[in-house]
């Protein structure tokens, strides 16, 4: 295993984000305050916004790919806060939460756009549950009559020829189906950020971004103050 791993390396990564991030979110909130003649603007910060996220998201994929045993630090990341940790949905934010933060930032909604949110809410509902599923197979598999059979007999009396090879390759059918799941995930997560904007004007993409990004910020921020202190 190298002195760094892929999730510290990410956890590095995520400080340096972090400053930037407070930058974007700092001018999507005077952008939102733009009146119309400044549609432009608007939407060339968006998609600067949303380019930042991806960034994020691509960094985390290829740690997670390289993640081996580490892997397992992905689900319960050390660089949110402990509070963020409670709530996350498979390693992050849950990807219906964002039409929340649109219902309650955007009040000028037409009834076109309502209808649209609704059937891509509905999508991203089902698509979700398609996640959660093929997820908890994967959790299902560490209790297999095989792998629970290797671990005991490992607790009990030690490995003997052929269990060692056995448990390791359960437990790397168990990281592989979770690097998917996680990949999976975040592929929603942007996917229908991506989609809700599609949907917005630039002034209303604005505002719900600036939501979203306080809300990545806070479940974030406290982090490294956190670990300096300790």
């Amino acid at each position: 295993m190298p002195v760094t791993s892929s999730s510290q390396s990410f956890s590095s990564f995520v400080n340096g984000w972090l400053i930037r991030h407070r930058y974007f979110v700092e001018q999507l909130t005077c952008a939102s305050s733009f009146d119309e003649t400044n549609q432009e603007q608007q939407q060339s910060l968006v998609t600067q916004f949303l380019s930042h996220c991806l960034q994020y998201y691509q960094e985390k994929s290829s740690a997670v790919s390289l993640a081996g045993d580490n892997i397992f630090t992905f689900f319960c990341p050390p660089w949110f806060t402990p509070y963020a940790r409670l709530i996350l949905w498979v390693g992050d934010f849950k990807p219906s939460l964002v039409f929340k933060l649109t219902d309650s930032t955007v009040d000028d909604l037409t009834r076109h756009q309502r209808d649209r949110l609704s059937s891509l809410r509905s999508e991203t509902r089902r698509r979700e549950r398609d996640v959660m599923r093929d997820f908890a197979l994967v959790q299902q598999s560490v209790a297999d009559p095989p792998v629970m059979l290797a671990a005991r007999r490992v607790g009990a009396r030690g490995m003997v020829d052929g269990e060692e090879s056995d448990l390791e390759e359960a437990m790397d059918v168990l990281r592989r189906g979770m690097a998917r799941a996680m990949n999976s995930a975040d592929e929603l997560r942007c996917s229908t950020v991506g989609k809700v904007v599609e949907i917005l004007t630039s002034s209303q993409a604005v505002k719900v971004l600036r939501t979203i990004g306080e809300l990545h910020f806070r479940l974030r921020e406290l982090v490294g103050l956190e670990r300096d202190h300790q």
